[in-house]
Protein backbone atom coordinates (compact mmCIF):
# COMPACT_ATOMS: atom_id res chain seq x y z
CA UNK A 1 0.00 0.00 0.00
CA UNK A 2 2.67 2.71 0.80
CA UNK A 3 4.31 1.92 -2.36
CA UNK A 4 1.17 2.30 -4.03
CA UNK A 5 0.79 5.36 -2.62
CA UNK A 6 4.35 6.76 -3.32
CA UNK A 7 3.72 5.95 -6.96
CA UNK A 8 0.83 7.74 -6.75
CA UNK A 9 2.47 10.45 -5.75
CA UNK A 10 5.32 10.26 -7.74
CA UNK A 11 2.29 10.53 -11.14
CA UNK A 12 1.02 13.61 -9.59
CA UNK A 13 4.20 15.25 -9.06
CA UNK A 14 4.64 14.58 -13.02
CA UNK A 15 1.34 15.95 -13.91
CA UNK A 16 2.30 18.97 -11.38
CA UNK A 17 5.18 19.56 -13.40
CA UNK A 18 3.92 19.09 -16.78
CA UNK A 19 0.98 21.70 -16.26
CA UNK A 20 3.27 24.11 -14.75
CA UNK A 21 6.23 23.58 -17.68
CA UNK A 22 3.07 23.42 -20.46
CA UNK A 23 1.58 26.91 -18.92
CA UNK A 24 4.62 28.46 -18.71
CA UNK A 25 5.63 31.12 -21.63
CA UNK A 26 3.42 33.05 -24.08
CA UNK A 27 4.45 32.03 -27.25
CA UNK A 28 4.03 35.93 -28.41
CA UNK A 29 6.21 37.24 -26.37
CA UNK A 30 9.41 38.06 -28.50
CA UNK A 31 6.68 39.82 -30.77
CA UNK A 32 4.82 42.11 -27.88
CA UNK A 33 6.88 45.00 -28.17
CA UNK A 34 6.31 45.06 -32.04
CA UNK A 35 2.61 44.55 -31.92
CA UNK A 36 2.06 46.81 -29.52
CA UNK A 37 4.53 49.83 -30.99
CA UNK A 38 2.38 48.88 -34.25
CA UNK A 39 -0.88 49.83 -32.58
CA UNK A 40 0.48 53.28 -32.15
CA UNK A 41 1.35 52.60 -27.75
CA UNK A 42 4.61 53.99 -26.30
CA UNK A 43 6.90 52.36 -24.35
CA UNK A 44 5.04 53.94 -21.31
CA UNK A 45 2.17 52.63 -22.51
CA UNK A 46 3.49 49.19 -22.51
CA UNK A 47 4.27 49.71 -19.40
CA UNK A 48 0.79 51.26 -18.40
CA UNK A 49 -0.25 47.85 -19.97
CA UNK A 50 1.58 45.98 -17.54
CA UNK A 51 1.36 47.12 -14.73
CA UNK A 52 -2.47 47.24 -14.35
CA UNK A 53 -1.99 43.21 -15.49
CA UNK A 54 -0.20 43.00 -12.13
CA UNK A 55 -2.31 45.77 -10.20
CA UNK A 56 -5.61 42.96 -10.94
CA UNK A 57 -3.14 39.96 -10.21
CA UNK A 58 -1.37 41.75 -7.16
CA UNK A 59 -5.39 42.65 -5.76
CA UNK A 60 -6.62 39.28 -5.86
CA UNK A 61 -3.52 36.93 -5.55
CA UNK A 62 -4.08 36.32 -1.92
CA UNK A 63 -7.58 36.37 -1.51
CA UNK A 64 -7.71 33.80 -4.23
CA UNK A 65 -5.03 31.96 -2.92
CA UNK A 66 -6.88 31.67 0.30
CA UNK A 67 -9.91 30.41 -1.63
CA UNK A 68 -7.97 27.86 -3.32
CA UNK A 69 -5.98 26.46 0.22
CA UNK A 70 -9.88 26.29 1.53
CA UNK A 71 -11.72 24.68 -1.58
CA UNK A 72 -9.68 23.11 -4.58
CA UNK A 73 -5.78 23.89 -5.76
CA UNK A 74 -6.54 21.24 -8.58
CA UNK A 75 -9.57 23.62 -9.89
CA UNK A 76 -7.69 26.74 -9.17
CA UNK A 77 -5.05 25.89 -11.41
CA UNK A 78 -7.56 24.54 -13.93
CA UNK A 79 -9.95 27.48 -14.23
CA UNK A 80 -6.87 29.68 -14.11
CA UNK A 81 -5.29 28.55 -17.26
CA UNK A 82 -8.40 28.46 -19.05
CA UNK A 83 -8.85 32.31 -17.89
CA UNK A 84 -6.00 32.52 -19.51
CA UNK A 85 -6.08 31.18 -22.68
CA UNK A 86 -9.72 33.13 -23.60
CA UNK A 87 -7.70 36.27 -22.82
CA UNK A 88 -5.16 35.36 -25.10
CA UNK A 89 -7.64 34.70 -27.90
CA UNK A 90 -9.60 37.88 -27.06
CA UNK A 91 -5.88 39.81 -27.17
CA UNK A 92 -5.28 38.60 -30.65
CA UNK A 93 -8.13 41.12 -32.06
CA UNK A 94 -7.03 43.89 -30.01
CA UNK A 95 -6.80 47.47 -31.89
CA UNK A 96 -6.48 49.52 -29.03
CA UNK A 97 -4.45 50.23 -26.10
CA UNK A 98 -7.93 50.00 -23.57
CA UNK A 99 -8.93 46.76 -25.25
CA UNK A 100 -5.50 45.56 -24.22
CA UNK A 101 -6.28 46.64 -20.83
CA UNK A 102 -9.12 44.70 -20.61
CA UNK A 103 -7.62 41.94 -21.75
CA UNK A 104 -4.43 42.21 -19.35
CA UNK A 105 -7.32 42.02 -16.83
CA UNK A 106 -8.82 38.55 -17.46
CA UNK A 107 -4.98 37.53 -17.72
CA UNK A 108 -4.20 39.06 -14.34
CA UNK A 109 -7.62 36.87 -13.15
CA UNK A 110 -6.47 33.94 -14.28
CA UNK A 111 -2.68 34.44 -13.47
CA UNK A 112 -4.05 34.61 -9.40
CA UNK A 113 -5.96 32.16 -9.88
CA UNK A 114 -3.86 29.16 -11.18
CA UNK A 115 -0.46 31.06 -9.38
CA UNK A 116 1.12 28.99 -6.47
CA UNK A 117 -0.93 26.38 -6.69
CA UNK A 118 1.46 23.84 -9.00
CA UNK A 119 4.31 24.25 -6.46
CA UNK A 120 1.80 23.80 -3.19
CA UNK A 121 0.92 20.54 -5.07
CA UNK A 122 4.68 19.58 -5.88
CA UNK A 123 5.37 19.94 -1.89
CA UNK A 124 2.29 18.23 -0.21
CA UNK A 125 2.81 15.09 -2.35
CA UNK A 126 6.51 15.37 -2.30
CA UNK A 127 5.84 15.34 1.49
CA UNK A 128 4.21 11.93 0.72
CA UNK A 129 7.27 10.42 0.02
CA UNK A 130 9.75 12.42 1.88
CA UNK A 131 9.06 15.20 4.25
CA UNK A 132 12.24 16.36 4.64
CA UNK A 133 11.87 18.68 2.55
CA UNK A 134 14.81 17.96 0.45
CA UNK A 135 12.51 16.03 -2.39
CA UNK A 136 10.43 19.34 -2.73
CA UNK A 137 13.91 21.19 -3.64
CA UNK A 138 15.04 18.67 -5.82
CA UNK A 139 11.55 18.63 -7.43
CA UNK A 140 10.76 22.26 -7.55
CA UNK A 141 14.41 22.73 -8.78
CA UNK A 142 13.29 19.83 -11.96
CA UNK A 143 10.06 21.48 -12.29
CA UNK A 144 12.08 25.08 -12.81
CA UNK A 145 14.41 23.28 -15.72
CA UNK A 146 11.35 22.21 -17.44
CA UNK A 147 9.40 25.17 -17.29
CA UNK A 148 12.68 26.77 -19.31
CA UNK A 149 13.07 23.90 -21.59
CA UNK A 150 9.02 24.39 -22.44
CA UNK A 151 9.75 28.17 -22.83
CA UNK A 152 12.47 27.83 -25.18
CA UNK A 153 10.32 25.44 -27.37
CA UNK A 154 8.15 28.30 -27.72
CA UNK A 155 10.22 30.85 -28.46
CA UNK A 156 11.60 29.12 -30.99
CA UNK A 157 8.06 28.94 -32.55
CA UNK A 158 7.02 32.55 -31.59
CA UNK A 159 9.32 34.48 -34.12
CA UNK A 160 8.37 32.30 -37.33
CA UNK A 161 5.06 32.66 -36.04
CA UNK A 162 4.98 36.26 -35.32
CA UNK A 163 6.89 36.73 -38.65
CA UNK A 164 3.69 35.38 -41.08
CA UNK A 165 1.44 37.58 -38.23
CA UNK A 166 1.42 38.73 -34.77
CA UNK A 167 -1.80 38.75 -34.21
CA UNK A 168 -1.76 34.83 -35.68
CA UNK A 169 1.25 34.45 -32.92
CA UNK A 170 -0.52 35.33 -30.13
CA UNK A 171 -4.14 33.54 -30.61
CA UNK A 172 -1.79 30.37 -30.71
CA UNK A 173 -0.43 30.77 -27.12
CA UNK A 174 -3.93 30.07 -25.72
CA UNK A 175 -3.32 26.27 -26.83
CA UNK A 176 -0.28 25.82 -24.09
CA UNK A 177 -2.71 26.54 -21.53
CA UNK A 178 -5.52 24.66 -22.58
CA UNK A 179 -3.14 21.63 -22.66
CA UNK A 180 -2.34 22.76 -19.20
CA UNK A 181 -5.53 22.72 -17.92
CA UNK A 182 -6.11 18.91 -19.71
CA UNK A 183 -3.27 18.10 -17.30
CA UNK A 184 -4.32 19.59 -14.67
CA UNK A 185 -7.57 17.55 -14.35
CA UNK A 186 -5.51 14.80 -14.13
CA UNK A 187 -4.11 15.67 -11.25
CA UNK A 188 -5.61 13.92 -7.61
CA UNK A 189 -5.80 16.23 -5.50
CA UNK A 190 -5.76 15.11 -1.90
CA UNK A 191 -3.90 17.81 -0.30
CA UNK A 192 -5.15 18.99 3.35
CA UNK A 193 -7.41 22.23 2.83
CA UNK A 194 -7.25 25.25 5.34
CA UNK A 195 -10.04 24.68 8.09
CA UNK A 196 -12.47 28.14 7.31
CA UNK A 197 -13.20 29.02 11.45
CA UNK A 198 -15.14 32.31 10.88
CA UNK A 199 -18.61 33.33 8.51
CA UNK A 200 -16.20 36.29 7.65
CA UNK A 201 -13.68 35.56 4.94
CA UNK A 202 -11.83 38.99 5.42
CA UNK A 203 -11.11 38.49 9.12
CA UNK A 204 -10.21 34.38 8.19
CA UNK A 205 -7.41 36.26 5.75
CA UNK A 206 -6.26 38.94 8.02
CA UNK A 207 -5.57 36.90 10.88
CA UNK A 208 -3.83 34.54 8.04
CA UNK A 209 -1.48 37.05 6.74
CA UNK A 210 -1.14 38.84 10.53
CA UNK A 211 0.27 35.28 11.61
CA UNK A 212 2.49 34.90 9.09
CA UNK A 213 4.10 37.92 8.91
CA UNK A 214 5.28 38.23 12.14
CA UNK A 215 7.93 35.52 11.09
CA UNK A 216 10.63 37.42 10.77
CA UNK A 217 12.35 34.93 8.82
CA UNK A 218 9.49 34.56 6.51
CA UNK A 219 9.42 38.45 6.16
CA UNK A 220 12.97 38.06 5.20
CA UNK A 221 12.53 35.19 2.38
CA UNK A 222 9.45 37.25 0.82
CA UNK A 223 11.81 40.32 0.26
CA UNK A 224 14.63 38.35 -0.83
CA UNK A 225 12.20 36.24 -3.61
CA UNK A 226 10.59 39.65 -4.43
CA UNK A 227 13.88 41.32 -5.60
CA UNK A 228 15.48 38.22 -7.45
CA UNK A 229 12.52 37.38 -9.55
CA UNK A 230 11.84 41.12 -10.67
CA UNK A 231 15.58 42.19 -10.87
CA UNK A 232 15.65 40.22 -14.59
CA UNK A 233 11.71 41.13 -15.35
CA UNK A 234 11.04 45.18 -15.03
CA UNK A 235 13.31 45.01 -18.28
CA UNK A 236 11.99 42.11 -20.00
CA UNK A 237 9.55 44.96 -22.44
CA UNK A 238 13.19 46.23 -23.28
CA UNK A 239 15.11 42.96 -24.60
CA UNK A 240 13.60 43.05 -28.49
CA UNK A 241 13.91 46.89 -28.62
CA UNK A 242 17.61 46.45 -27.23
CA UNK A 243 18.14 43.56 -30.06
CA UNK A 244 16.37 45.75 -33.07
CA UNK A 245 18.69 48.39 -31.81
CA UNK A 246 21.65 47.09 -32.39
CA UNK A 247 21.10 45.45 -35.92
CA UNK A 248 19.19 42.20 -35.01
CA UNK A 249 16.84 41.25 -37.51
CA UNK A 250 13.27 40.65 -36.32
CA UNK A 251 12.57 37.52 -38.37
CA UNK A 252 15.67 36.27 -36.11
CA UNK A 253 14.86 38.29 -33.03
CA UNK A 254 13.19 34.92 -31.22
CA UNK A 255 16.82 33.36 -31.66
CA UNK A 256 18.06 36.07 -29.27
CA UNK A 257 14.90 34.94 -26.55
CA UNK A 258 15.47 31.36 -27.02
CA UNK A 259 19.05 31.58 -26.48
CA UNK A 260 18.03 33.53 -23.42
CA UNK A 261 16.12 30.77 -21.99
CA UNK A 262 18.88 28.07 -22.62
CA UNK A 263 20.72 30.40 -20.31
CA UNK A 264 17.70 29.88 -17.88
CA UNK A 265 17.55 26.11 -18.27
CA UNK A 266 21.34 26.86 -17.63
CA UNK A 267 20.70 28.25 -14.40
CA UNK A 268 18.15 26.09 -12.97
CA UNK A 269 20.99 22.89 -13.92
CA UNK A 270 23.45 25.20 -11.84
CA UNK A 271 21.12 25.49 -9.02
CA UNK A 272 20.32 22.09 -8.94
CA UNK A 273 23.89 21.27 -8.61
CA UNK A 274 25.14 23.65 -6.48
CA UNK A 275 22.43 25.86 -4.45
CA UNK A 276 21.88 22.93 -1.88
CA UNK A 277 25.86 23.41 -0.36
CA UNK A 278 25.38 27.32 -0.53
CA UNK A 279 23.42 29.58 2.53
CA UNK A 280 20.51 31.45 1.87
CA UNK A 281 22.33 34.66 1.47
CA UNK A 282 24.89 33.74 -0.80
CA UNK A 283 22.10 31.93 -3.33
CA UNK A 284 20.46 35.48 -3.30
CA UNK A 285 23.47 37.62 -4.14
CA UNK A 286 23.87 35.40 -7.29
CA UNK A 287 21.31 36.57 -9.72
CA UNK A 288 21.90 40.70 -8.24
CA UNK A 289 25.69 40.16 -8.73
CA UNK A 290 24.63 39.04 -12.56
CA UNK A 291 22.47 41.45 -13.72
CA UNK A 292 24.35 44.35 -12.18
CA UNK A 293 27.56 43.20 -13.66
CA UNK A 294 25.56 42.56 -17.46
CA UNK A 295 23.40 46.43 -17.01
CA UNK A 296 26.82 48.35 -16.29
CA UNK A 297 28.66 46.35 -19.44
CA UNK A 298 25.60 47.08 -21.82
CA UNK A 299 25.04 50.33 -20.83
CA UNK A 300 28.51 51.51 -20.92
CA UNK A 301 28.76 50.06 -24.31
CA UNK A 302 26.22 48.37 -26.53
CA UNK A 303 26.81 46.72 -29.22
CA UNK A 304 26.06 43.41 -32.09
CA UNK A 305 28.85 41.81 -29.33
CA UNK A 306 28.06 42.61 -25.96
CA UNK A 307 24.21 42.03 -26.52
CA UNK A 308 25.39 38.64 -26.15
CA UNK A 309 25.88 39.24 -22.62
CA UNK A 310 22.05 39.11 -22.07
CA UNK A 311 22.22 35.68 -21.50
CA UNK A 312 23.61 36.55 -17.63
CA UNK A 313 19.73 37.75 -16.89
CA UNK A 314 18.77 34.63 -18.49
CA UNK A 315 20.90 32.63 -16.02
CA UNK A 316 20.05 34.58 -13.37
CA UNK A 317 16.71 34.41 -13.95
CA UNK A 318 16.81 30.68 -14.10
CA UNK A 319 18.93 30.46 -10.94
CA UNK A 320 16.12 32.39 -8.79
CA UNK A 321 13.33 30.51 -10.14
CA UNK A 322 14.75 27.56 -9.51
CA UNK A 323 15.47 28.60 -6.09
CA UNK A 324 14.21 31.25 -3.89
CA UNK A 325 10.31 29.91 -3.59
CA UNK A 326 11.07 27.54 -1.61
CA UNK A 327 13.00 29.48 0.83
CA UNK A 328 9.34 31.22 1.37
CA UNK A 329 7.74 27.72 1.47
CA UNK A 330 9.99 26.60 4.23
CA UNK A 331 8.80 28.80 6.68
CA UNK A 332 4.75 28.52 6.01
CA UNK A 333 2.54 25.90 7.10
CA UNK A 334 0.77 23.20 5.08
CA UNK A 335 -2.31 24.53 4.88
CA UNK A 336 -1.18 28.18 4.12
CA UNK A 337 1.02 27.25 1.62
CA UNK A 338 -1.33 29.03 -1.53
CA UNK A 339 -2.14 32.15 0.71
CA UNK A 340 1.41 32.82 1.17
CA UNK A 341 3.41 31.93 -2.13
CA UNK A 342 0.03 34.50 -2.57
CA UNK A 343 1.11 37.01 -0.22
CA UNK A 344 5.05 36.55 -1.63
CA UNK A 345 3.65 37.46 -5.51
CA UNK A 346 2.19 40.11 -4.16
CA UNK A 347 5.06 41.68 -2.97
CA UNK A 348 7.00 40.84 -6.36
CA UNK A 349 4.35 42.72 -8.31
CA UNK A 350 4.40 45.50 -6.35
CA UNK A 351 8.09 45.82 -6.68
CA UNK A 352 7.51 44.96 -10.93
CA UNK A 353 4.66 48.07 -11.30
CA UNK A 354 7.60 50.45 -9.58
CA UNK A 355 10.26 48.98 -11.49
CA UNK A 356 8.37 48.44 -14.69
CA UNK A 357 7.38 51.73 -14.98
CA UNK A 358 10.85 53.38 -13.97
CA UNK A 359 12.43 51.43 -16.37
CA UNK A 360 10.58 51.89 -19.26
CA UNK A 361 9.99 55.87 -18.92
CA UNK A 362 13.86 55.47 -18.81
CA UNK A 363 14.13 53.77 -21.91
CA UNK A 364 11.42 56.57 -23.61
CA UNK A 365 14.49 58.83 -22.81
CA UNK A 366 16.90 56.77 -24.33
CA UNK A 367 17.22 52.81 -23.96
CA UNK A 368 20.37 52.44 -23.02
CA UNK A 369 19.11 54.32 -19.42
CA UNK A 370 17.06 51.19 -19.00
CA UNK A 371 19.83 49.29 -17.94
CA UNK A 372 21.14 52.39 -15.98
CA UNK A 373 17.57 52.14 -14.33
CA UNK A 374 17.91 48.63 -13.28
CA UNK A 375 20.67 48.79 -11.48
CA UNK A 376 20.20 51.56 -9.19
CA UNK A 377 16.48 50.49 -8.63
CA UNK A 378 17.69 46.70 -7.25
CA UNK A 379 20.91 47.16 -5.81
CA UNK A 380 19.94 49.64 -3.38
CA UNK A 381 17.32 47.25 -2.50
CA UNK A 382 19.41 44.07 -2.27
CA UNK A 383 21.99 45.20 0.01
CA UNK A 384 19.91 45.08 3.13
CA UNK A 385 18.03 42.05 2.56
CA UNK A 386 21.56 40.26 2.26
CA UNK A 387 22.47 41.73 5.58
CA UNK A 388 19.56 40.29 7.23
CA UNK A 389 19.30 36.70 5.67
CA UNK A 390 23.38 37.15 7.05
CA UNK A 391 22.41 37.86 10.48
CA UNK A 392 19.23 35.26 10.35
CA UNK A 393 21.31 32.28 8.88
Amino acid sequence: MQKKNQNTAFRNMRLVIMESATTAALLSVPIMTPFYLGLGLSQEEIALSQMIFTVVAMVLNVPLGWLADCFSRKWANVLGDLLVALALLLYSTAQSFWFIVFCEVLCGIGTALSQGVDSTLLKHFAAKVDDSGYLFRKKYAKMASWKQIATLFIMLLGGPIGAISFRLAIAVSAAPMIVGAFFGLLVDDDSEKLEITSKNPFKEMRELLRRNISNSKLRTSIAAYAIAREVTHGIIWCFTPLMLYVGVPLAIVSIGWAINYIAAYLGTRLARRFARKMQDWQIFIIPIALVAFTSAVLFIRLTPLTIGLYFLFGLAQGWSSATMMPMVKEHVRPTEQSSMESLARVASQLLYIGAVWIINRAADIELRYALLATILFFVPLAIPVVIKMRKEA
